[in-house]
Protein backbone atom coordinates (compact mmCIF):
# COMPACT_ATOMS: atom_id res chain seq x y z
CA UNK A 1 0.00 0.00 0.00
CA UNK A 2 1.53 3.54 -0.76
CA UNK A 3 -1.72 5.64 -0.14
CA UNK A 4 -4.72 5.32 1.46
CA UNK A 5 -7.77 5.30 -1.28
CA UNK A 6 -9.18 8.85 -1.48
CA UNK A 7 -12.93 9.79 -3.07
CA UNK A 8 -13.82 9.09 -6.55
CA UNK A 9 -15.68 11.23 -8.27
CA UNK A 10 -14.16 13.87 -6.53
CA UNK A 11 -14.24 16.38 -9.12
CA UNK A 12 -16.89 20.07 -9.56
CA UNK A 13 -19.46 20.08 -11.82
CA UNK A 14 -18.03 23.21 -13.65
CA UNK A 15 -14.58 21.54 -13.93
CA UNK A 16 -16.25 18.08 -15.72
CA UNK A 17 -18.48 20.57 -17.64
CA UNK A 18 -14.95 22.22 -18.80
CA UNK A 19 -13.94 18.53 -19.40
CA UNK A 20 -16.79 17.62 -21.34
CA UNK A 21 -15.56 20.48 -23.86
CA UNK A 22 -12.35 18.89 -24.56
CA UNK A 23 -11.81 17.82 -27.72
CA UNK A 24 -9.64 14.55 -28.37
CA UNK A 25 -6.35 14.53 -30.27
CA UNK A 26 -5.00 11.61 -32.28
CA UNK A 27 -1.75 10.79 -29.88
CA UNK A 28 0.63 8.04 -31.21
CA UNK A 29 0.88 5.70 -28.90
CA UNK A 30 2.53 2.53 -30.33
CA UNK A 31 4.92 2.00 -33.10
CA UNK A 32 3.93 0.19 -36.35
CA UNK A 33 5.93 -2.90 -35.75
CA UNK A 34 4.45 -3.29 -32.16
CA UNK A 35 1.00 -2.88 -33.47
CA UNK A 36 1.87 -5.80 -35.40
CA UNK A 37 3.63 -8.00 -33.09
CA UNK A 38 0.36 -7.33 -30.73
CA UNK A 39 -1.79 -8.64 -33.69
CA UNK A 40 -0.13 -11.76 -34.05
CA UNK A 41 -0.02 -12.09 -30.63
CA UNK A 42 -3.67 -12.20 -30.14
CA UNK A 43 -3.99 -14.39 -33.36
CA UNK A 44 -1.96 -16.83 -32.13
CA UNK A 45 -2.73 -17.22 -28.21
CA UNK A 46 -6.70 -17.42 -27.80
CA UNK A 47 -6.21 -16.96 -23.80
CA UNK A 48 -3.80 -13.52 -24.54
CA UNK A 49 -6.05 -10.48 -23.94
CA UNK A 50 -8.52 -12.21 -21.77
CA UNK A 51 -8.03 -11.05 -17.89
CA UNK A 52 -10.97 -11.24 -15.68
CA UNK A 53 -9.54 -8.51 -12.98
CA UNK A 54 -11.54 -10.01 -10.24
CA UNK A 55 -9.44 -7.49 -7.61
CA UNK A 56 -10.68 -4.77 -9.33
CA UNK A 57 -14.92 -5.46 -8.78
CA UNK A 58 -14.92 -3.65 -5.65
CA UNK A 59 -12.92 -0.68 -7.12
CA UNK A 60 -15.10 0.06 -9.80
CA UNK A 61 -18.45 -0.90 -7.91
CA UNK A 62 -17.01 2.13 -5.91
CA UNK A 63 -16.36 4.64 -9.00
CA UNK A 64 -19.35 3.88 -10.51
CA UNK A 65 -21.85 4.47 -7.58
CA UNK A 66 -19.69 7.54 -6.77
CA UNK A 67 -20.09 9.10 -10.24
CA UNK A 68 -23.15 8.23 -10.45
CA UNK A 69 -24.34 10.13 -7.45
CA UNK A 70 -22.51 13.05 -8.68
CA UNK A 71 -23.43 12.80 -12.29
CA UNK A 72 -27.58 11.68 -11.81
CA UNK A 73 -26.81 9.18 -14.28
CA UNK A 74 -24.85 6.09 -14.59
CA UNK A 75 -21.60 6.91 -15.77
CA UNK A 76 -19.92 6.10 -19.51
CA UNK A 77 -16.88 3.62 -19.11
CA UNK A 78 -13.90 3.30 -21.91
CA UNK A 79 -11.78 0.26 -21.45
CA UNK A 80 -8.62 1.26 -23.36
CA UNK A 81 -6.38 -1.24 -24.23
CA UNK A 82 -9.33 -3.84 -23.94
CA UNK A 83 -7.97 -7.09 -25.27
CA UNK A 84 -10.65 -9.01 -26.46
CA UNK A 85 -12.90 -7.23 -24.19
CA UNK A 86 -12.99 -10.34 -21.83
CA UNK A 87 -13.19 -7.48 -18.40
CA UNK A 88 -15.37 -5.22 -20.34
CA UNK A 89 -18.25 -8.12 -20.43
CA UNK A 90 -17.74 -8.47 -16.87
CA UNK A 91 -18.14 -4.52 -16.17
CA UNK A 92 -21.12 -4.97 -18.11
CA UNK A 93 -22.71 -7.50 -16.26
CA UNK A 94 -22.35 -5.90 -13.37
CA UNK A 95 -24.99 -3.19 -14.69
CA UNK A 96 -23.47 0.19 -13.17
CA UNK A 97 -22.30 1.85 -16.54
CA UNK A 98 -24.39 3.08 -18.92
CA UNK A 99 -22.35 2.57 -21.54
CA UNK A 100 -19.52 0.99 -22.05
CA UNK A 101 -16.97 1.15 -24.67
CA UNK A 102 -13.64 -0.83 -25.85
CA UNK A 103 -10.21 0.58 -27.70
CA UNK A 104 -7.71 -1.85 -29.01
CA UNK A 105 -5.62 -1.01 -32.12
CA UNK A 106 -4.73 -4.80 -32.09
CA UNK A 107 -8.01 -5.79 -32.04
CA UNK A 108 -10.47 -5.61 -35.29
CA UNK A 109 -13.81 -5.29 -33.66
CA UNK A 110 -12.28 -2.33 -31.30
CA UNK A 111 -10.32 -0.98 -33.57
CA UNK A 112 -12.07 2.17 -34.11
CA UNK A 113 -11.26 4.96 -32.13
CA UNK A 114 -13.28 7.16 -29.96
CA UNK A 115 -13.81 10.83 -30.86
CA UNK A 116 -15.22 11.74 -27.07
CA UNK A 117 -14.18 11.82 -23.20
CA UNK A 118 -15.69 8.98 -20.91
CA UNK A 119 -17.01 9.65 -17.22
CA UNK A 120 -14.11 6.51 -16.54
CA UNK A 121 -11.69 4.80 -18.56
CA UNK A 122 -9.93 1.80 -17.66
CA UNK A 123 -5.99 1.03 -18.61
CA UNK A 124 -5.50 -2.22 -17.47
CA UNK A 125 -2.47 -4.33 -18.56
CA UNK A 126 -1.45 -1.88 -20.90
CA UNK A 127 1.41 0.69 -19.86
CA UNK A 128 3.62 -2.34 -18.71
CA UNK A 129 3.66 -3.80 -22.43
CA UNK A 130 4.03 -0.36 -24.57
CA UNK A 131 7.53 0.38 -25.87
CA UNK A 132 8.98 2.60 -23.55
CA UNK A 133 9.16 5.92 -25.25
CA UNK A 134 5.20 5.84 -26.04
CA UNK A 135 4.20 5.16 -22.46
CA UNK A 136 3.90 9.14 -21.53
CA UNK A 137 1.66 9.69 -24.59
CA UNK A 138 -0.98 6.65 -23.74
CA UNK A 139 -1.15 8.44 -20.40
CA UNK A 140 -1.91 11.55 -22.26
CA UNK A 141 -4.11 9.41 -24.15
CA UNK A 142 -6.12 7.59 -21.08
CA UNK A 143 -5.98 11.46 -19.55
CA UNK A 144 -7.67 13.29 -22.52
CA UNK A 145 -10.18 10.62 -22.87
CA UNK A 146 -10.97 10.61 -18.59
CA UNK A 147 -14.19 13.29 -18.23
CA UNK A 148 -13.86 12.01 -14.12
CA UNK A 149 -11.87 8.64 -13.32
CA UNK A 150 -8.94 7.06 -14.53
CA UNK A 151 -7.84 3.24 -13.12
CA UNK A 152 -4.18 2.01 -14.07
CA UNK A 153 -3.38 -1.25 -13.66
CA UNK A 154 -0.20 -1.72 -13.99
CA UNK A 155 2.94 -4.32 -13.47
CA UNK A 156 5.41 -3.90 -10.72
CA UNK A 157 7.09 -7.86 -10.77
CA UNK A 158 8.41 -8.90 -14.04
CA UNK A 159 7.11 -12.93 -14.68
CA UNK A 160 10.07 -15.19 -16.00
CA UNK A 161 6.65 -16.40 -18.15
CA UNK A 162 6.55 -13.24 -19.82
CA UNK A 163 9.70 -11.32 -20.40
CA UNK A 164 8.16 -8.99 -22.94
CA UNK A 165 6.21 -6.77 -19.99
CA UNK A 166 7.98 -3.83 -19.30
CA UNK A 167 7.68 -3.37 -15.45
CA UNK A 168 8.89 -0.53 -12.72
CA UNK A 169 8.19 -0.07 -9.51
CA UNK A 170 5.15 1.24 -8.00
CA UNK A 171 6.61 4.57 -7.15
CA UNK A 172 7.77 4.80 -10.51
CA UNK A 173 4.53 4.25 -12.44
CA UNK A 174 3.07 7.02 -10.04
CA UNK A 175 5.21 9.44 -10.72
CA UNK A 176 4.58 8.85 -14.45
CA UNK A 177 1.03 8.87 -13.94
CA UNK A 178 1.24 12.43 -12.03
CA UNK A 179 2.72 14.18 -15.04
CA UNK A 180 -0.30 14.14 -16.78
CA UNK A 181 -3.22 13.72 -14.40
CA UNK A 182 -4.38 14.12 -10.14
CA UNK A 183 -3.50 10.69 -8.18
CA UNK A 184 -6.33 10.06 -6.10
CA UNK A 185 -5.18 6.78 -4.80
CA UNK A 186 -2.39 4.01 -5.02
CA UNK A 187 -2.40 0.73 -3.86
CA UNK A 188 -0.13 -2.58 -4.65
CA UNK A 189 -1.68 -5.96 -4.65
CA UNK A 190 0.55 -9.36 -4.61
CA UNK A 191 -0.61 -11.89 -6.64
CA UNK A 192 -2.03 -14.96 -5.28
CA UNK A 193 -0.66 -18.19 -5.51
CA UNK A 194 -3.50 -19.69 -7.29
CA UNK A 195 -3.11 -16.72 -9.38
CA UNK A 196 0.93 -17.37 -10.32
CA UNK A 197 -0.14 -20.92 -11.10
CA UNK A 198 -2.67 -19.70 -13.50
CA UNK A 199 -1.28 -18.43 -17.44
CA UNK A 200 -1.29 -14.91 -17.30
CA UNK A 201 -0.35 -13.90 -13.67
CA UNK A 202 3.14 -11.71 -12.56
CA UNK A 203 4.01 -11.10 -9.28
CA UNK A 204 2.52 -7.99 -8.38
CA UNK A 205 0.75 -5.07 -9.47
CA UNK A 206 -0.29 -1.52 -8.78
CA UNK A 207 -3.59 0.10 -9.40
CA UNK A 208 -3.52 3.97 -9.82
CA UNK A 209 -6.89 5.73 -9.62
CA UNK A 210 -6.77 9.47 -11.13
CA UNK A 211 -8.56 12.36 -12.19
CA UNK A 212 -8.07 14.77 -14.70
CA UNK A 213 -5.87 17.79 -13.80
CA UNK A 214 -7.92 20.95 -13.48
CA UNK A 215 -7.32 24.86 -13.03
CA UNK A 216 -7.42 26.38 -9.71
CA UNK A 217 -10.70 27.24 -8.96
CA UNK A 218 -12.38 25.40 -11.36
Amino acid sequence: MISAPAPFGAITANAHRERARTVIRPIRTYSNAYLERHRKTHEKHPQFGTHRHPYLVNTMREIAQGCAQALGRPPTLLDYGCGKGVFLEELRRMNLFGELVGHDPAILRFRERPSRQFDVVICPDVLDQLEDQFVRDAIEDVAQFSARTAVFDIITKQSPKFVHLRPRSASTWQQRVERSMHVASVWTRAATPWEMAMEGACPERVIIVAEPKVAPGA
